[in-house]
């Protein structure tokens, strides 16, 4: 479970997508926790910036971030943020989520081991 300090850091919304948000807005929270040798765990960070940015278009997308840990390397969290649970599970199922992941060069992907997938469910952004 994550801890009081990430949560606050997980719905913290980046500075560009703060015009016409309401000081207090609900969203769902999801993180994806990978793992990666440590070899390979430049390339996968090198393969999200690359990314289609597909998502960014989806319904009820409100970000995208991908963390690596100081302490371990092999380690790498992918973190969004949606309107609800609703909007995260219809991009899941869609062709753009399919599309983004075809993307993926084919031994990185079988590298990529999904240790966890965290639905942090929904928060009220209370404070800024």
């Amino acid at each position: 479970m994550a801890s009081t300090d990430e949560l606050r850091w997980l719905v913290t919304l980046r500075p560009g997508r703060r015009e016409g948000i309401p000081s207090r807005r609900a969203m769902y929270v999801s993180m994806s926790r990978l793992r990666v040798e440590a070899s390979r765990s430049d390339a996968l960070v090198a393969a999200f910036r690359r990314r289609a940015h597909l998502v960014d278009s989806a319904p009820g997308f409100l970000g995208l971030e991908v963390w690596r840990s100081d302490r371990d390397p092999e380690e790498v969290l992918m973190v969004t943020r949606w309107d609800d649970r609703a909007a995260f599970t219809a991009y899941m199922r869609s062709a753009d989520h399919r599309t983004s992941h075809a993307r993926i060069e084919p031994s990185l992907q079988a590298a990529i081991g999904l240790e966890r997938l965290e639905h942090l469910h929904t928060y009220d952004v209370v404070a800024e």
